[in-house]
């Protein structure tokens, strides 16, 4: 009777041995499992941060971000057909369809926000949205000569010019014209590779100009 007692203690503590092994072998498999899924999302989570840094880099120069806007669409069709069929006596030179204003600067006109010192206290607005070409969004690609022909068939007939000032870090040129309908403000963007080249001299009349946009000085009703 004693020898099967020590028979049947001896099986017990065999099997709870057995269970115990069994068990700490199951949680180092767990625990390996879960080494391997965190190391492969560290990987994958450095992948992503690799990516991102790319994301954020490509594209710092003009150059880059002219390569990446070569790839979109751009369709001035509607823009170029308005200049065709342009009637100044339907335009409005007070309408502008944005809330931002600008003021003029010792070189260029900035956003009411720039914080640059100004000239004077006069402000200007967006106007001839229809007609511009944002270099940015939708260049065109003339010359300077064609931009100015372009410029006056929807300015006032009126308008004489006052004032151009060149700005060699935005690559863009400002004439300041007055009119018995208010003071205007044509902007040209040029080719930023052809503005940078040694040599480059603003308002020269094959210049390649790849942005146009207008202003009207805001007067007090």
């Amino acid at each position: 009777m004693k020898k099967l007692n020590y028979i049947t203690l001896a099986t017990l503590i065999i099997v709870s041995f057995t269970a115990i092994g069994c068990n700490s072998i199951g949680k180092n498999e767990n625990a390996d499992k879960n080494q391997t899924t965190a190391e492969h999302k560290t990987e994958e989570s450095s992948k992503d941060t690799d990516k991102n840094d790319n994301s954020e880099t490509r594209g710092n120069s003009p150059r880059d971000q002219a390569i990446f806007e070569e790839n979109e669409e751009r369709d001035n069709t509607e823009i170029d057909k308005r200049y065709k069929e342009v009637d100044k006596s339907k335009l409005n030179y007070d309408k502008t369809n944005s809330s931002l204003t600008y003021y003029e600067t010792e070189n260029s006109f900035v956003g009411s926000e720039a914080g640059i010192p100004n000239v004077d206290n006069k402000k200007y607005k967006d106007i001839l949205t229809d007609y511009t070409y944002a270099s940015e969004v939708n260049p065109t690609k003339i010359t300077y000569e064609n931009a100015i022909r372009l410029a006056k068939s929807v300015l006032p007939n009126d308008i004489k010019e006052i004032r151009n000032k060149y700005d060699n870090s935005t690559g863009k040129t400002h004439i300041v014209y007055s009119s018995n309908q208010g003071n205007f403000v044509l902007g040209l963007a040029y080719d930023y590779d052809e503005s940078h080249n040694s040599g480059f001299t603003p308002n020269s009349k094959n210049n390649t100009i790849v942005g146009i946009d207008y202003m009207k000085e805001i007067t007090e009703q």
